[in-house]
């Protein structure tokens, strides 16, 4: 007989030998499982575990973690896929406590058969009294210091218990996250990644970005309050939410460590098959918020369930600088418009501009403009001018898409956590000119999505329509607190370019430990205008091409940007 045939023999197409021996080969490095894909064949080329004996050493006595699994009558062959991946894991000191809620004699006998097949599995059959109250039964019976959740049809990858035992032991760590991506039905296919950012605040507000796999310290899921049975189907965002609450070590391991199964009818699929969740998740939030003192309203985001807008109580003052960016006559216009798209009704604004740029000292409504002469100091000049609270520099032709976007772009300053706050900014109303600035592999700062078309465009990043904390901000638009930002200019009086200004001091306030927003809820368009700054450039570039992101383009001749603002002037009159 070839060895082809014995091979089928032994291992038959589909039977759970075949897949656990294919498991077993992936594992050694002996077999790679890549197809059509890039991402799939990326996957499969992850090592082969030939450090494993010598890393494993140095953490044999690593911390117990529980596995808690609820599991509903799972199919079967799903089941089996998952007690497997627990079983292989290549760190040890881990137990496996499995509640059995299920409602078919198959799906119990299958759960209660895996006890069998090793000493650290205990199951335990209970009567199904919802996701919440059966896996708060599991995590009382815990005996790890950590507990890990895992839903009963997904994978583990063979190594993602030891990279959490070393984030445990090399940091302290107390609520740990991995990255994760989907796997096929058939468990063949890997896809549709989420390479997650380090701990995010902002974007955890609007979306649970952490989800899978998520270990939480025992003691800090007891103190938070267990599973909150009210939330079942966003339980485990509530229970998130309400443990960074307790402000605890948190550690995003950036590895690929749990497949989330898109079987039919699961979250991972469709989520829409959960009816529940976003009613749960806004409840949640809001909660989130109470406890922080803050009154703030949730909506679940139209077409995006899972996702979240947040509305924050507006201020009844915010100070507004236009930077001298452009001539005097283009300025005027420019406010003009600005003016005509902001809407004042429920707050009081006091806009200091440069002098020549609008007609000086005007005061009606709830509006006060107040002009500057222009200098090397001008923006120091006008934030000592500034009497409120928050401050909203604009140092590029850019305008808003919302009429409220003032108020809104400096609500989320209210939370203690954040220095500065940005919005979107989009060009001709496609691709992304501005979502920040983060900081690579390499230590750079680098433009996040630019050039990219504006959502819905899911990246391996994610989806630019997240709010995002990002590393700082370009300096084009900002909103910050004012005594704060008046302290660094008075430190650092030798930057006189405004946005590079900005960008340095939201750069020092994220080392600082305080958080930048680039808030997608305000979306601004600068049509494509790039107005030349005055200042010298090297002899090596020429002064007339704009670099943005690994492209190019030319700077807009100021004549040009008055005739397309005068366009865009006239085509909001017709609307």
């Amino acid at each position: 007989m070839k060895p082809k045939q014995l091979q089928k023999l032994a291992f038959p197409g589909g039977s759970l030998r075949r897949k656990v021996a294919r498991r077993a080969l992936i594992k050694l490095g002996l077999r790679s499982t890549a197809v059509a894909g890039y991402y799939n064949t990326w996957v499969n080329q992850q090592g082969d575990g030939s450090q494993l004996h010598v890393q494993l050493k140095g953490i044999s006595k690593g911390p117990l973690i529980s596995v808690i699994i609820p599991a509903y009558n799972p199919p079967p062959a799903y089941f089996e896929e998952l007690i497997y991946s627990v079983i292989s894991q290549a760190y040890q000191n881990w137990e496996l406590i499995l509640i059995n809620a299920s409602s078919q004699a198959r799906s119990k006998a299958t759960i209660n058969d895996c006890k069998l097949k090793d000493k650290r599995i205990r199951v335990f059959e209970v009567e199904n009294n919802g996701i919440s109250v059966n896996t708060n039964y599991g995590i009382k019976l815990a005996k790890g210091d950590y507990v890990a959740f895992v839903d009963h049809d997904d994978v583990l990858e063979p190594f993602a218990l030891y990279e959490v035992a070393l984030a445990i032991i090399d940091s302290g760590a107390e609520l740990i996250y991995t990255d994760e991506d989907k796997i096929s039905e058939n468990g063949e296919i890997y896809f549709d990644p989420h390479f997650k950012p380090d701990w995010s605040p902002d974007l955890l507000t609007h979306v649970n970005y952490i989800n899978h796999l998520s270990v939480i310290k025992k003691s800090l899921i007891l103190r938070a309050g267990l599973l909150d049975p009210a939330k079942d189907g966003a339980q485990d965002y509530d229970l998130i939410l309400r443990v960074t609450d307790l402000s605890p070590k948190i550690v995003h391991v950036p590895k690929v460590l749990y497949h989330w199964r898109s079987a039919q009818n699961s979250t991972a699929q469709d989520f829409s098959s959960k009816k529940n969740i976003t009613d749960a998740g806004q409840k949640s939030l809001e909660e989130h918020f109470e406890r922080q003192g803050l009154s703030v309203k949730a909506k679940p985001k139209k077409d995006s369930p899972g996702f979240y807008e947040l509305k924050f109580q507006p201020y009844k003052r915010v100070s507004l600088v236009i930077a001298p960016f452009a001539s005097d006559a283009f300025l005027r216009l420019y406010t003009m418009m600005l003016l005509e798209r902001t809407s004042l009704d429920n707050i009081q604004v006091e806009m200091i501009v440069p002098t020549g740029g609008v007609q000086p000292n005007i005061k009606e409504g709830n509006l006060k403009i107040t002009s500057i002469d222009v200098g090397s100091n001008f923006l120091e000049q006008a934030v000592d001018l500034v009497n409120d609270t928050y401050v909203v520099i604009i140092s590029q032709v850019i305008l808003p898409l919302q009429k409220d976007w003032l108020e809104r772009l400096c609500g989320p300053l209210c939370q203690k956590h954040i220095a500065s706050v940005a919005p979107l900014v989009i060009r001709n109303s496609s691709m992304i000119e501005d979502c920040g600035l983060v900081r690579d592999a390499t230590g750079q700062l680098r433009p996040l999505f630019m050039n990219r078309p504006s959502f819905p465009n899911q990246t391996f990043f994610g989806n630019p329509g997240w709010v995002r904390d990002v590393d700082a901000l370009t300096g084009s638009v900002v909103a910050t607190s004012t005594k704060p930002l008046r302290q660094f200019i008075e430190n650092n009086k030798g930057i006189s370019y405004i946005p590079s200004l900005l960008r340095i001091f939201t750069e020092e306030s994220a080392k600082m430990g305080k958080f930048n927003i680039i808030y997608t809820e305000v979306l601004l368009d600068n049509y494509a205008i790039r107005l030349k700054p005055d200042l010298p450039q090297s002899t090596l570039f020429n002064p007339n091409i704009f670099p943005i992101g690994s492209d190019y383009e030319l700077y807009t001749p100021e004549a040009s940007a008055i005739n397309i603002l005068t366009i865009i002037a006239e085509q909001t009159e017709k609307q």
